[in-house]
C-alpha cells in the first residue's frame, strides 16, 4: 500500500513539474518592441525561458536589461536586474536582485532588491527597502508605488539626506 502511494506521489510530482519546464529557450536575447515603426522598448538578456501551462510566463534566470524610448527615439529610462519573470496573461513583470531603474529625464535612480511592474496599470511598486538617488539628495524607504515613467513616486517610511549649501543654512 505504501508503494502504491509512492507511485501516485511521483505521478503528481511529474504532472505539476510539467508546467515549469521551458517550452522554448533562447540565448543572447535582443527583443525590440515597437508601435507604428517607433521603438518603444528594447529588452536584452543572456538567457530566456518560455514556460507554458495555465499561467504562462517568460523567465530571465541570468538577468535582463530593458531600455525605454520616447517618440523621438531618445532613451528615457533603463531597468536592469539579475533575475526577472513576466507573466503573460496578467502582463505583470517581477524583477529581483540588484534592481536598478534609471530615469534619464529626471536623473532619478532607484535601487532595490525586488520590484513589480504592472504593464496594464502602468505602475511600479514593491514592499521592500528602496533607495532613490537624485542630484542633491538620497531618499530611503520601506516600499514604493510609482507610475512607470517614475515621475510620480510615493515612498513609505521615508528617511534621507538632502545636501544644502552652507550659505543656505545661515
Amino acid at each position: 500500500m505504501l508503494f502504491a502511494c509512492e507511485n501516485q506521489m511521483e505521478t503528481i510530482r511529474e504532472l505539476t513539474m510539467a508546467d515549469t519546464i521551458p517550452s522554448e529557450i533562447a540565448k543572447d536575447v535582443h527583443i525590440i518592441y515597437s508601435d507604428s515603426a517607433k521603438i518603444q522598448m528594447i529588452l536584452t538578456a543572456p538567457l530566456l525561458y518560455q514556460i507554458g501551462g495555465e499561467d504562462p510566463y517568460i523567465e530571465f534566470p541570468n538577468g535582463l536589461k530593458i531600455k525605454t524610448y520616447d517618440k523621438n527615439n531618445k532613451e528615457i529610462s533603463e531597468l536592469q536586474a539579475e533575475y526577472g519573470k513576466r507573466f503573460q496573461k496578467s502582463k505583470l513583470m517581477e524583477v529581483e536582485r540588484n534592481v536598478i531603474v534609471t530615469n534619464y529625464n529626471s536623473g532619478k535612480k532607484l535601487l532595490t532588491e525586488h520590484l513589480f511592474w504592472d504593464e496594464k496599470k502602468k505602475k511600479i511598486y514593491n514592499n521592500v527597502f528602496v533607495t532613490i538617488i537624485e542630484k542633491d539628495k538620497t531618499i530611503h524607504g520601506d516600499s514604493l508605488k510609482a507610475n512607470q515613467s517614475f515621475e510620480y513616486i510615493k515612498i513609505f517610511n521615508v528617511r534621507g539626506t538632502i545636501n544644502v549649501k552652507d550659505d543656505e543654512i545661515n
